[in-house]
C-alpha cells in the first residue's frame, strides 16, 4: 500500500471543487468549516460495538499505527450506529485532500437525477407506523418515558445504481452550509445525505453543539411558509420537546466543561423542506485532552433521535419501529490527532447499494402527538433525498394497515 499522507488543496487549484474529484468508494465530508475528500482507506477498523470506551480504544490504535508509520497528519473519518450494540467504521484515509469552506455557496445543482424504480416498499407501512405513534402515546401514561423518535423508511428497488457524486452535487446545492456527506459502508454501497445537525464541533478546547427538535414542514406559498415558521416558533408541544433535547445534552456536557453557554431559547431555523427549532451551546472543555470522537461518543444517542430518558427510549423503538435502523441517527464526522473534528448527526440520508436505495425520516413523539402530523413530518423529511433522487412516492392516506 501507498503511503498515506495528507495533503490540502487551495481553491484557485480546485476551481470546481473537492467534489468534482468524488469517485466511488472514497469518502467525502463538508460543513461550513471544512471539506474533506478522503481516497482509500490506509489504516481502518470495524469495531465490536459502539459503545465510548470501544470508539476511544479504537482511535487511539489508529492514530498510533498511523503515526508510527510516518503518517504527518493522520485524521479519522468515520461512521457510528445509531446502536451502541452495532459496529462502528473508522478509518484513516490514504490520501486525503481539504478544502476550506465556501465552496457550495450557489453550488450549481447539475441535471435533476432520474431513478428508475422496480418498486418502493414503506418500511413500516403507513398504517403500522401511525399505530406506533399511538402505542408510544401510552406509554407515557404508563411509563417513565417523555419521548421517543419512531423512524421509518422506504426501500426502493431500483433498475441501475445510482451516481453518488450526481447525487451529492444536488445535496450540497440545496444544503451548502449543511453537513453533506458520502461515506462507503461496504465494496459497492455508501451512505449519502445532507445532514442539518450538528452534535459536536471541536476547536481547541472550545465545543460547538446545534441540536434540532421540533419541525415542521415548508409550504411552496411566502406567507403560509413564514405562518408556519411562527406557529413553530411559539408551539406549546415542539417547545416542550426541544428542550427535552436541550436539558439532556446540557446535563452530558456540563460534567465535561468549565463553563457552559446556554441560550434562553430555541431559534427557528430552515432546511429546504422544513422548519427546525434550535439551540446552539458552546462550552470549554475541561479536559483539552478529550477528542471531538469521545465527546460525541458521551452524548450519542440524544433525545433528538432516541427519546427521554434515554432507556426507556430505547426499549420503546426496539419494541415499536420494527427494522433496524444501522446508521441512519447515527454520526459522521472526522477526528484529528490533536482531536478536532466535528460529528454531524446522520439524518436526511439515504443508503445506496447496487440494486437498491433506502431512504429514512423520523419524528419525536411527546404528549400531544398525533399519529397522523407524525407521519406527515416523516414524510416531508424524505423529499429531500427522494427528491434528489427523483423518486417519486406518496403514503397511501387511506390505508391504516398495510
Amino acid at each position: 500500500m501507498n503511503q498515506p499522507f495528507s495533503s490540502r488543496l487551495p481553491l484557485e487549484h480546485a476551481p470546481h471543487g473537492l467534489l468534482e474529484g468524488l469517485k466511488p468508494g472514497d469518502a467525502f465530508f463538508s460543513s461550513p468549516v471544512t471539506t474533506l475528500l478522503g481516497r482509500g482507506a490506509a489504516h481502518e477498523c470495524q469495531t465490536a460495538d459502539a459503545r465510548p470506551q470501544t470508539l476511544d480504544d479504537a482511535a487511539r490504535a489508529l492514530f498510533d499505527t498511523a503515526k508510527q508509520q510516518g503518517h504527518p497528519d493522520p485524521i479519522i473519518m468515520g461512521l457510528i450506529p445509531f446502536d451502541h450494540a452495532d459496529s462502528a467504521r473508522l478509518f484513516i484515509p490514504e490520501e486525503l485532500l481539504r478544502e476550506a469552506p465556501g465552496t457550495f455557496e450557489q453550488y450549481p445543482p447539475g441535471v435533476p437525477l432520474e431513478t428508475p424504480t422496480r418498486t418502493i416498499t414503506p418500511e413500516p407501512a403507513p398504517g403500522h407506523y401511525r399505530q406506533a405513534v399511538e402505542r408510544a402515546l401510552t406509554l407515557f401514561d404508563t411509563t417513565a418515558l417523555d419521548k421517543v423518535v419512531l423512524a421509518r423508511s422506504l426501500r426502493a428497488r431500483i433498475e441501475a445504481p445510482v451516481d453518488a457524486q450526481a447525487l451529492l452535487k444536488r445535496l450540497v446545492s440545496i444544503n451548502p452550509q449543511g453537513y453533506n456527506f458520502a461515506l462507503p459502508t461496504g465494496e459497492r454501497e455508501s451512505l449519502v445525505g445532507a445532514s442539518p445537525e450538528l452534535l459536536i464541533r471541536r476547536e481547541g478546547h472550545r465545543v460547538i453543539a446545534n441540536p434540532l427538535a421540533g419541525s415542521i414542514a415548508r409550504h411552496r406559498d411566502p406567507a403560509e411558509d413564514q405562518r408556519r415558521a411562527e406557529s413553530l416558533r411559539v408551539s406549546e408541544k415542539d417547545l416542550r420537546e426541544h428542550a427535552l433535547v436541550v436539558e439532556a445534552i446540557v446535563a452530558a456536557l456540563r460534567p465535561l466543561c468549565h463553563t457552559l453557554e446556554v441560550p434562553e431559547g430555541p431559534e427557528v431555523i430552515a432546511t429546504d423542506r422544513m422548519w427546525h427549532l434550535s439551540t446552539t451551546l458552546e462550552g470549554e472543555l475541561a479536559d483539552p485532552g478529550m477528542t471531538s470522537l469521545a465527546v460525541a461518543a458521551a452524548l450519542h444517542p440524544t433525545p433528538a433521535v432516541c427519546g427521554a430518558p434515554w432507556q426507556d427510549a430505547h426499549q420503546a423503538i426496539k419494541a415499536l419501529e420494527g427494522f433496524e435502523r444501522g446508521y441512519f441517527t447515527g454520526l459522521v464526522g472526522w477526528c484529528d490527532a490533536t482531536g478536532d473534528g466535528e460529528w454531524a448527526i446522520t439524518i436526511r440520508c439515504a443508503e445506496l447499494a447496487p440494486d437498491h436505495v433506502r431512504v429514512f425520516a423520523g419524528a419525536g413523539v411527546v404528549p400531544g402527538s398525533s399519529p397522523q402530523g407524525e407521519l406527515e413530518e416523516t414524510a416531508a423529511k424524505m423529499r429531500t433525498m427522494l427528491d434528489a433522487m427523483g423518486l417519486d412516492y406518496e403514503d397511501d392516506a387511506t390505508n391504516t394497515t398495510a
